[in-house]
């Protein structure tokens, strides 16, 4: 994608303190976008938003959570007027093996639950909210 597809554009980046939603972030603002991020809070965000200066704005939000993200995306029209683009990068995961043999015991299943509840559900929230 060239500088011109992405100079001017308005966007709301999930994850966006590391991996992929920071590289994220970082190509926007690199080729003339605008990015207001979302991670929870106690990531690096305010460290990653000083970095890449004005035209990234970081807002601590779980995409659970339909009042962070309203929050986050009110915070990107009164900072750059619109929204054109929102790029879901914030998910988790877990290192559990679907049965512990050792201990006899089969993967928690709240544990799953939280992932998809994260990685789904949270996707779909920003995806509906952002529309």
């Amino acid at each position: 994608m060239g500088i011109k597809m992405l100079k001017g554009v308005v966007g709301l980046v999930t994850g966006g303190s590391s991996g992929l939603g920071r590289a994220t972030v970082e190509r926007l603002v690199k080729q003339g976008g605008k990015v207001v991020f979302c991670d929870l809070s106690g990531s690096s965000g305010e460290t990653v938003a000083k970095a890449l200066g004005p035209d990234a704005v970081f807002v601590p939000a779980d995409v659970t959570s339909e009042e962070d993200i309203n929050n986050a995306l009110n915070v990107t029209k009164e900072k750059f007027g619109r929204l054109d683009v929102a790029v879901n990068c914030a998910g988790i995961g877990v290192a559990f093996k679907t049965y512990n043999f050792n201990k006899n015991l089969p993967h928690k299943l709240e544990d799953f639950i939280k992932v998809l509840t994260v990685n789904a559900a949270g996707s779909f929230n920003v995806i509906r909210l952002a529309a």
